[in-house]
């Protein structure tokens, strides 16, 4: 599963780390530590909010004057981190789990996931880099690429992108989906039958 996952994404990979990693400065110890704290920290503003938004929901009312300042709050900060995270991605690059942890790690990927279309771009070839050294989580890269494509009004590659507004929740579009377990499995994600049925989607494209 490695060895196919490497031959994905070699030739990208290969030339991001000739040209970038370079450009990189090498954190010390203790930077690495302030990095780890500084991580976990915006990690936890970054889902604060997220976390309540339902309760706020029930209580305000989900069209309300009350939760569309809540969202315009929640925009706000998404930008302040982004800029914070991407400062120390330009500095640093892609901090892997060997160095930071899981959760700040984690933090990276989950502020890009709320952040600009740009950043993704930008971004996504270096945690696709990090995924390549098993210091980062794959999931992560599938869910970032999809969730950029939905942003920019294009089909979806992997699958992860989930549409909840009606009571029946449906995948936003997906390219070639017939192809679509072959792209997942080659990420090592979870079969797209499996993954649909914990979401409540009944799937029946049939796979090649």
């Amino acid at each position: 599963m490695r060895y196919v996952l490497f031959l994905f994404f070699y030739t990208v990979s290969n030339l991001l780390s000739s040209q970038e990693t370079s450009s990189y400065k090498t954190p010390s110890g203790q930077q690495l530590d302030s990095l780890k704290a500084v991580l976990e920290t915006v990690f936890k503003k970054d889902q604060t909010f997220r976390r309540i938004y339902i309760e706020a929901e029930n209580v305000l009312g989900k069209d309300s004057f009350e939760m569309e300042y809540f969202w315009e709050v929640v925009e706000t900060q998404d930008k302040v981190l982004e800029k914070q995270v991407t400062a120390i991605i330009d500095q640093f690059g892609w901090l892997g789990i060997s160095q930071i942890g899981r959760l700040a790690n984690t933090a990276q990927w989950g502020v890009l996931q709320h952040g600009s279309v740009a950043s993704k771009e930008k971004y996504a070839p270096i945690l696709k880099a990090s995924v390549l050294k098993n210091e980062s989580q794959p999931r992560h890269y599938a869910r970032l690429v999809d969730r950029m494509l939905i942003n920019s009004n294009r089909p979806q590659l992997y699958g992860t992108q989930v549409n909840y507004d009606s009571d029946t929740p449906t995948f936003y579009p997906i390219k070639n989906p017939q192809f679509l377990h072959k792209r997942r499995k080659e990420l090592g994600l979870l079969s797209i039958e499996a993954f649909a049925k914990q979401q409540g989607i009944e799937w029946s494209v049939i796979q090649k």
